[in-house]
């Protein structure tokens, strides 16, 4: 014969649904601190090295003039995709 606590007993089916919705919620939530504690240890760690790094690593050389203008043609490229005339045609759209 099974024993069954009491406290199982009130509510039946209702009290079963709930208590499953209720651990699904508490893992859902552990999951998120989880995930937002990495978070901050992964920035935490990349904010230190940015600040160490410069100060143990010896100065590097300038980098050569053409690499320097890397992201200016990369804007100028996105300014003209961005203004450039689409070549899909034009389509009403149909408000319902």
């Amino acid at each position: 014969m099974m024993m069954v606590h009491p406290r199982d007993k009130v509510g039946g089916e209702k009290r079963k649904d709930l208590v499953a919705e209720n651990v699904a919620a508490s893992s859902k939530a552990r999951n998120c601190v989880c995930m937002v504690s990495y978070s901050v240890l992964v920035l935490a760690f990349l904010t230190l090295s940015i600040l160490l790094l410069p100060l143990v690593l010896p100065p590097l050389p300038p980098p050569p003039l053409l690499l320097l203008f890397v992201p200016v043609f990369i804007l100028l490229v996105l300014f003209l995709l961005a203004f450039s005339p689409s070549t899909l045609p034009n389509m009403a759209v149909l408000a319902s």
